[in-house]
C-alpha cells in the first residue's frame, strides 16, 4: 500500500472516529455552548451595570444625598459654581462644620454637563437644638471669595420644585414612575405648588406616556370619555 493510501486511510479513521465522540457525546456539546451562552449573558450584564453605575454617578439624583429634605433643611446658594460637586460638597462641608454634624450635604447639578445649578440643601445631626440656628448666622459669609446666601429652604422654591431642568434618562424615569401615580402626569408639591420641567423634559414625558400607552394597548380616557358621551347621545336619539 502507497503512502496516499495510508494518509485516505488515516484521514477516514480519524473522521469516523470525531464522527462517533460527537454521537456518542451530544451533551457534552449542548453542555459546552450552555456555559458559552451563559458566559456572554453574565459579561453583557456586567457591561450594563458598570454603565448604569457610572450614569448614576452623572446623574443629580444618583446619590444618597439626594432625598433628605425636611423642615429643618437649610438651603445654600452664593458658591462658586466652577467647581464639581465634590469640590463644592467638601467646601460646604468644611465651611458649616461649626455648626454640627452634618448628615447631608447635597448639591444639586446639571445631569449632562455636570455644572452645579447654583443651589444645594444641608441637614444637620439634631443635638441640642442650636445647630440649625447656627448655620443660618452664616449668611452672608464668606466662601472663597463669595458671599453665600443661606436661609431655611422650606421658603424657597427650590425646595417644592426644579425649575428649567433638564436632567437625564436616569432621572426622567424616576420622574415618569412618580407623574404615573398623579393625576395628568403632574407631580404635586407642598404649598399648592407644581414641578416645573423644561420643554424638553415635557416632550420626553409627552413621547414616553404616548409609547406606554401604545404597548398596553390602551385607550386614551379621555378618547373613552368621548365615546362614551357620543353612545349616550345616540341611544337617547334613538
Amino acid at each position: 500500500m502507497d503512502q496516499s493510501k495510508l494518509k485516505r486511510c488515516s484521514a477516514s479513521s480519524s473522521s469516523h472516529a470525531e464522527a462517533a465522540a460527537e454521537a456518542t457525546d451530544p451533551l457534552q456539546k449542548e453542555t459546552e455552548l450552555d456555559d458559552l451562552e451563559t458566559e456572554v449573558d453574565s459579561r453583557k450584564r456586567q457591561k450594563q451595570e458598570e454603565e448604569t453605575a457610572e450614569k448614576k454617578k452623572r446623574c443629580c439624583f444618583g446619590t444618597k444625598d439626594a432625598k433628605g429634605n425636611d423642615e429643618r433643611t437649610i438651603f445654600v446658594s452664593g458658591f462658586d459654581t466652577s467647581g464639581s460637586r465634590d469640590e463644592i460638597r467638601s467646601a460646604l462641608a468644611k465651611h458649616f462644620s461649626s455648626c454640627g454634624e452634618l448628615t447631608r450635604v447635597f448639591v444639586s447639578i446639571e445631569c449632562k454637563t455636570g455644572v452645579s445649578r447654583g443651589y444645594a440643601f444641608i441637614n444637620l445631626k439634631q443635638r441640642g437644638g442650636d445647630e440649625v440656628e447656627a448655620a443660618l448666622t452664616l449668611n452672608g459669609s464668606d466662601l472663597g471669595g463669595r458671599k453665600l446666601l443661606v436661609t431655611m429652604a422650606k421658603r424657597r422654591d427650590e425646595y417644592y420644585a426644579h425649575f428649567d431642568f433638564k436632567g437625564c434618562e436616569i432621572c426622567i424615569a424616576m420622574f415618569n414612575d412618580v407623574r404615573r401615580r398623579r393625576y395628568r402626569w403632574k407631580l404635586e408639591t407642598g404649598d399648592g405648588k407644581f414641578i416645573r420641567f423644561s420643554p424638553e423634559v415635557e416632550e420626553q414625558f409627552r413621547l414616553r406616556k404616548k409609547e406606554l400607552m401604545a404597548s398596553r394597548k390602551m385607550e386614551n380616557p379621555l378618547e373613552k370619555k368621548k365615546k362614551k358621551k357620543m353612545e349616550k347621545s345616540k341611544t337617547k336619539d334613538g
